[in-house]
């Protein structure tokens, strides 16, 4: 054959093979299918790589509403224990104070002094007068402090023998060691100072009595409030004659209270309802603050405040309709400071002749002072009395008071507020020793009228700053005398909190609370029905913004993710109802041999080929599809997942998690006239070659024939 010809059948046999090479390209740069190219039904379903989804029934059977978790409630109150008790030789009424410290739990009452562990374990009881070293004088009303800044313990009582109050510290942390007595005045006096109440500051401790001209006689007369400022070092260091500064009298003053300073301050605080004797009201409350120490200079303002008048409290029934209890007057039960809060409690009659006890509950601040809410705790039929307040850490407020009614025997409750909750709003009371019968001691024989007790006590923790104790009185029964009662009490903040979906059904957990309680953080799943959970005061929560199913194919998100009832401080108790958006998981596969374009909300992307996506679409929305095969070698054959049909254009709306794949085959009919075309094209140019080869033959064939060689040279002749 010659060259020329050879030559254009080997081009024209490469041409073939480099077309046919072309039409299998899709097959050749694909491992998967080109192993598999000799069966187009083998293939095909491999061409959508869409991302498995769980069975509807599946969806459907974990959407179960979660149970209501247990309604929790705050106040938190801890194990109690009956305490001292009446007994053979004791006073009545009992006059109940408690003061903690790191180990140790002491209870006053008017003639002994009690010891426990903070598991409420006896660790010993003796008469004070045995610590105190008074002998057989008469004692009474004791008053009992821990001072975390020294970490001495500080107990008063009166002296009615010698007219003087008699003030004790422990000379070391140990309340089990040595006390030290001191007195003031310090020589006897034939006046009666009535009622000692204590209070311990940062410089100075201070004692103030309600001044009588005699304990003893029959014919005494009020001279007034009177109150004493020690110098603490000088108690702490056992100095024989402590610096005293002794304060004027005030002649109507009644029981200036000094509070519980609970946190350090240069300035101490004492407080007191201003009695109107002609009318036996009060319509003022004054405040002494009192700076410097003695020896050197002491200085008292006193500043009065108008309050809603306070009128006394009437006598609280039981259910012995024939006596009644003593619930005292409107002076001052108690009163705590810290960090420029003051709260005070009393006793007065409820508002609109009910005849009925309540308790009543003042806030100042006092930089300046400055009367920021003025409350009461009180029942339509229920009798309140004896309050006692205590401070936590984060400046909570818990109270403890008595109550008592014609169906119920004198007991104890326990209720309290955050420091952020709204003005006036109180945890709901909690019951926290019921009496068990009626209380009969000292009653007077004509009036019927039963002493109760003249105050209760309450103490802060000083290893728990978020843990305060309370000690009071209850009923025990005819013949049988008063009880006591002490326990610890938390003040919580109560967060309720529910969620609600744009879809249904529910999923098996809903979104989670981050949140403290008691010092460690915890995470609880929040259901659709209001559930509460109690929070450390103080301590930052916070709602999950957005969560899923536990098959990850349903996404929720917060409707408001930056709305305040997403998160917070828990200074204040709060109920939220947090609303969640749905969105459903969407996967589309464009497949191995097209694209895929998607539109949704005016946005678009296109699928390249072997890739899918997967991303998270709102319920409802509709998201618009459209198939393109990578080359003319191939056409758009259907979809696959859960769009069906063979349009190359389609759309979803999205009601469930949606999974999409584009399926495309080889484009057969294109192959097939491209094969043809190039086999016409091959045989035409093979006809062309053939022919122009026979012409060019004869050509050749006619060509003279080459000259003969040259003759050979020889010799010349």
């Amino acid at each position: 054959m010659p060259v020329r010809t050879r030559t254009a059948v080997l081009f024209a046999i490469a041409l073939i093979l480099v077309l046919l090479l072309m039409s299998l390209s899709a097959v050749a740069w694909n491992p998967v299918l080109r192993s598999r190219a000799g069966s187009l039904e083998a293939f095909a379903p491999m061409m959508t790589l869409a991302v498995q989804r769980p069975a509807r029934e599946d969806r459907i059977s974990q959407a179960l509403d979660p149970p209501a978790l247990p309604l929790e409630a705050s106040p938190v109150v801890g194990s109690g224990w009956d305490a001292l008790s009446f007994g053979s030789g004791s006073l009545t009424p009992p006059d109940v104070q408690v003061a903690v410290g790191p180990s140790h739990i002491l209870e006053a009452v008017n003639v002994n002094l009690g010891v426990y562990s903070k598991q409420g374990t006896s660790i010993t009881s003796y008469s004070l007068s045995t610590l105190l070293a008074t002998g057989a004088d008469f004692i009474s009303d004791p008053r009992i402090i821990y001072d975390r800044g020294t970490s001495r313990w500080f107990l008063t009582v009166v002296d009615v023998s010698t007219g003087q109050v008699v003030i004790a510290v422990s000379k070391t942390p140990d309340p089990l060691g040595v006390w030290l007595p001191y007195r003031i005045p310090a020589a006897p006096t034939s006046t009666c100072p009535d009622q000692p109440i204590l209070g311990v500051g940062t410089l100075n401790i201070i004692v103030s009595v309600n001044m009588f001209s005699s304990c003893r006689s029959a014919n005494f007369t009020y001279d007034g409030a009177q109150f004493w400022v020690v110098n603490k070092t000088n108690l702490i260091d056992g100095t024989a004659s402590p610096s005293v500064w002794t304060s004027a009298l005030y002649a109507e003053g009644v029981s200036i209270h000094p509070a519980r300073m609970e946190t350090p301050s240069p300035v101490q605080y004492l407080v007191s309802t201003l009695w109107n004797f002609a009318t036996n009201t009060s319509s003022a409350l004054q405040v002494f603050s009192v700076t410097g120490s003695p020896p050197g200079d002491v200085h008292v303002t006193v500043t009065e405040s108008p309050i809603v008048l306070a009128d006394m409290p009437p006598s609280a029934r039981q259910p012995d309709p024939n006596y009644v209890l003593d619930t005292g007057d409107f002076r001052v039960q108690d009163a705590v400071w810290s960090r420029g809060v003051l709260w005070l409690g009393f006793n007065e009659a409820c508002p609109g002749g009910l005849q009925i006890g309540c308790v009543r509950l003042i806030q100042l601040g006092t930089n300046p002072n400055l009367i920021r809410q003025d409350f009461r705790l009180s029942s339509a039929s229920r009798n309140y009395f004896y309050p006692a307040l205590a401070l936590d850490a984060a400046g909570d407020l818990a109270i403890l008071v008595g109550y008592s009614s014609a169906d119920e025997y004198p007991g104890l409750l326990v209720t309290g507020r955050l420091s952020r909750d709204p003005a006036g709003v109180l945890q709901t009371p909690v019951t926290v020793r019921a009496g068990i019968g009626v209380d009969r001691s000292r009653c007077h024989p004509l009036t019927a009228v039963c002493r109760y007790g003249d105050y209760f006590g309450a103490s802060i923790d000083p290893s728990d700053p978020g843990r305060v104790w309370f000690a009071g009185e209850f009923g025990r029964g005819l013949g049988v005398g008063w009880g006591t009662f002490v326990l610890p009490v938390q003040i919580k903040a109560m967060l309720t909190l529910s969620y609600s979906l744009d879809s249904t059904p529910v999923p098996a957990e809903g979104p989670r609370l981050h949140f403290v309680r008691d010092g460690t953080t915890s995470s609880v799943a929040i259901g659709t029905r209001p559930t509460t959970f109690l929070i450390d005061p103080g301590t930052a929560w916070h709602v999950d913004s957005n969560f899923t199913t536990p098959s990850s194919d349903t996404l929720y998100l917060a409707r408001t993710p930056e709305d305040a009832n997403q998160r917070g401080v828990a200074n204040r108790s709060a109920s939220a109802a947090l609303a969640y958006l749905t969105q459903y998981r969407v996967t589309i596969d464009a497949g191995p041999d097209g694209l895929v374009s998607y539109a949704l909300s005016g946005t678009g992307r296109t699928l390249q080929p072997n890739t899918n996506e997967t991303f998270f679409v709102a319920r409802g929305s509709v998201v618009n599809l459209t198939a393109q095969p990578s080359s003319l070698f191939y056409v758009f054959s259907g979809w696959t997942g859960d769009l069906a049909g063979t349009g190359a254009s389609g759309s979803l709306t999205v009601d469930q998690p949606l999974s999409v794949g584009a399926r495309f085959s080889l484009n057969w009919s294109f192959i097939a006239a491209l094969i043809t075309i190039i086999g016409i094209a091959v045989v035409a140019s093979l006809v062309f070659l053939i022919r122009r080869g026979r012409r060019d033959r004869p050509a050749q064939e006619q060509a003279p024939p080459p000259a003969p060689p040259p003759p050979p040279s020889g010799p010349n002749p």
